[in-house]
């Protein structure tokens, strides 16, 4: 499933819990930090490529470990949501013929 945004840019909600933290943007490709928050990988891979950001965003708990672990099951059900809301513009804006 191609994970195209530009549905979502036509007033759409994207639900909280899909958001990151960060950028406030859907999620992409989530990833769990240490202290147990998740979020985009592209965004919390700024925050900590600034050298001077070692603490996790949401909790400001010291990140001991800069490991990222892929977050599937955030993954999987933001896909779903990508593929559902399009599918419903899809039919919404199918040409009337009548």
């Amino acid at each position: 499933m191609p994970r195209s945004l530009e549905p979502l840019d036509l007033g759409i909600q994207i639900p909280y819990h899909f958001r990151c933290p960060i950028s406030l943007e859907l999620m992409r490709d989530p990833v769990t930090v240490c202290t147990g928050q998740t979020y985009d990988r592209t965004s919390i891979e700024s925050w900590v490529s600034t050298g001077t950001n070692t603490t996790c965003p949401v909790t400001r708990a010291p990140l001991s470990d800069f490991t990222l672990i892929p977050n599937h099951t955030l993954f999987f059900v933001t896909d779903l949501f990508i593929w559902n809301k399009s599918c419903f513009l899809n039919v919404i804006m199918l040409p009337s013929f009548f």
